[in-house]
């Protein structure tokens, strides 16, 4: 059931700490609800550019490996926090007595996992084939310490909406043109479609005095 609620009794629910961020606004409460409906369409925005990263380097990583699950490939040479990473998407992907998959592997691989993927670390093994997935740009242009830069930004900025933080300090004016950028630069009509049914500029426009 909806209903109005006062400054203090979302204090008792919040904490007074958490609350002291909002008091900022003439009417705390409906910014406090407002930064809700920001983050949500914020995440909702990075959850469809995750997976497709996530898939354009899949399909481009499967397309060497053959019959291998590219993550089982001895050619990345992944060090232990990767196999670490690894083990614990596979032990999920075969919950419940299911078939593991190169498909539910996949998708349960973090973020996290697939910005490192793009690190320094794997510069001379993965990179080489990873670059393929960003089809957006011109081969002059695939520049792996740039678009790792763009991957964490956006990792970090998903990381602090998970933990709750306030989404009105979230990095309001480029939250939508980040994401999508990215994903231009894995296929531009992605982007587009991506833009097109994003709610992030609609709720920024609605921000409470």
């Amino acid at each position: 059931m909806g209903g109005q609620v006062s400054v203090g009794q979302l204090e008792v629910w919040a904490s007074h700490a958490r609350l002291a961020k909002y008091r900022q606004a003439s009417d705390p409460v409906a910014l406090y609800v407002w930064s809700g409906e920001l983050s949500a369409a914020v995440f909702e925005l990075i959850g469809h550019m995750e997976v497709l990263l996530r898939n354009a380097i899949h399909v481009h990583l499967a397309a060497k490996s053959g019959a291998v699950p590219w993550y089982d490939d001895q050619f990345y040479r992944f060090n232990h926090q990767t196999c670490q990473d690894i083990v614990k998407a596979k032990a999920r992907a075969g919950g419940g007595g299911r078939t593991v998959t190169p498909d539910r592997v996949v998708s349960e691989l973090t973020l996290g996992f697939w910005r490192y993927m793009l690190s320094a670390t794997y510069q001379a093994t993965v990179w080489p084939r990873a670059s393929h997935a960003f089809q957006g740009l011109r081969r002059s242009q695939r520049n792996r310490a740039n678009i790792e830069h763009d991957v964490l930004a956006i990792a970090e900025t998903r990381n602090r909406i998970a933990h709750q933080e306030p989404g009105f300090t979230l990095p309001q004016a480029q939250l939508e043109a980040d994401i999508v950028k990215l994903a231009a630069y894995i296929d531009p009509q992605a982007a587009q479609w991506m833009h097109s049914i994003s709610r992030v500029s609609q709720v920024l426009a609605a921000k409470p005095l």
